[in-house]
């Protein structure tokens, strides 16, 4: 007759799994990079198709216009367009002396947004010396819409 042995299976030493998910938090934690301001305004992004994603988004400072308001966002304050100048002047400010030389404001601007209210914060942009500016955009591909 042929006896079998009971194989014990060793136990899995876990005091070491604590460490291990606080170094992968702490590095998703210093790779990714959050966003300082949310829309106060209400916006429906516009679609487009050829979309590139900026190099440095620490360096972007954001700034919302909304459909029908005068009133525009930039990072987390409400501004005039007479106060999009201090507002870009105190966004500034927060960057890193790196960040400084290269910022760039994302423009995001409701799509039904009027192209007067756009040029005017451009003009507001111009005069505190931001002059390069992305607009964000969905991508087609990803909404599933053919825009003609």
């Amino acid at each position: 007759m042929i006896k079998r042995r009971k194989h014990t299976v060793p136990n899995l030493n876990m005091a070491s799994m604590p460490d291990l998910i606080f170094t992968v938090l702490f590095f998703f934690m210093i790779a990714s990079h959050m966003r300082n301001s949310s829309p106060l305004v209400g916006l429906q992004t516009p679609t487009g198709t050829q979309l590139i994603q900026p190099d440095r988004k620490s360096a972007l400072v954001y700034l919302y216009v909304g459909r029908d308001s005068k009133q525009v966002q930039v990072g987390n304050h409400m501004v005039g367009l007479k106060g999009i100048r201090q507002a870009i002047q105190e966004e500034r400010q927060k960057l890193s002396s790196e960040d400084r030389r290269q910022m760039i404001v994302c423009l995001k601007a409701d799509r039904q947004t009027p192209m007067w209210l756009i040029s005017d914060v451009k003009q507001a942009l111009r005069e505190a010396s931001a002059t390069r500016i992305i607009y964000a955009a969905k991508d087609n591909k990803l909404t599933g819409k053919n825009e003609k």
